[in-house]
């Protein structure tokens, strides 16, 4: 009886609807970037998309410690900020940016040194650990941004700006999606880049989006 009540209620009811929207409009938009990797090499050679997929578990691996990082965050965060006490929540961002930021850097450090280790762990082909491995070398340096831009859009999330964090993810997505077929064709006179092209278009949409949410927090209503 009372879940069928809160159903009824239409304030709640809008009121999740505004969370849930955008939060779902953000997951789906993360997929859209791993399918336009997948079809845009599948154009090009079969061992390039395969080697990326591969690769890209390494980020999916990185993004499982990070959403355990800002999930109990946010779970934090949402009861101070309930009672507005700013100081907390202050000092809970700052030790979730030191946790995001060290396990961070060491994935970036695993892609940078041994990243043909990394690829062994999901394939012994060595025509797929050479392509995942560039892409590896590059993209590293994408998941050393991540973890800090996930404690930002954290934040926003838990302080009642969850639009705009949906913004930042689609936006940079499309962008992403953008410099896909740029770098990885070889449009606008740039040369084609092939798996490689796709780890600068990630690192490309990863940088801005780190400083649109930096740069964000800045603002009025918003916390730094």
């Amino acid at each position: 009886m009372r879940s069928h009540s809160l159903l009824q209620d239409k304030d709640f009811t809008g009121k999740l609807i505004r969370l849930m929207a955008p939060i779902a409009l953000q997951s789906l938009m993360l997929s859209a970037v791993a399918a336009g990797d997948a079809i845009m090499l599948g154009r090009l050679d079969q061992n390039s998309m395969t080697g990326v997929s591969l690769a890209t578990q390494i980020q999916f691996i990185q993004n499982m410690v990070l959403g355990s990082i800002t999930g109990g965050v946010s779970v934090l965060g949402a009861q101070y900020w309930g009672k507005q006490d700013r100081k907390t929540i202050n000092d809970i961002f700052c030790m979730s940016l030191r946790l995001a930021g060290i396990s961070s850097f060491l994935f970036f450090a695993a892609c940078m040194f041994i990243p043909e280790a990394l690829m062994r762990i999901f394939t012994n082909d060595s025509a797929l650990i050479a392509v995942g491995a560039g892409y590896l070398r590059i993209a590293g340096w994408s998941y050393l941004l991540t973890g800090i831009s996930q404690c930002y859009q954290a934040l926003m999330k838990v302080t009642e700006h969850v639009p705009q964090v949906a913004l930042i993810s689609t936006v940079t997505v499309l962008l992403n999606i953008g410099f896909n077929a740029v770098f990885i064709f070889g449009l606008f006179g740039i040369p084609r880049m092939g798996a490689e092209g796709a780890a600068i278009a990630t690192l490309l949409a990863r940088a801005i989006e780190l400083l649109w949410s930096v740069a964000l927090s800045f603002g009025r209503g918003y916390m730094h």
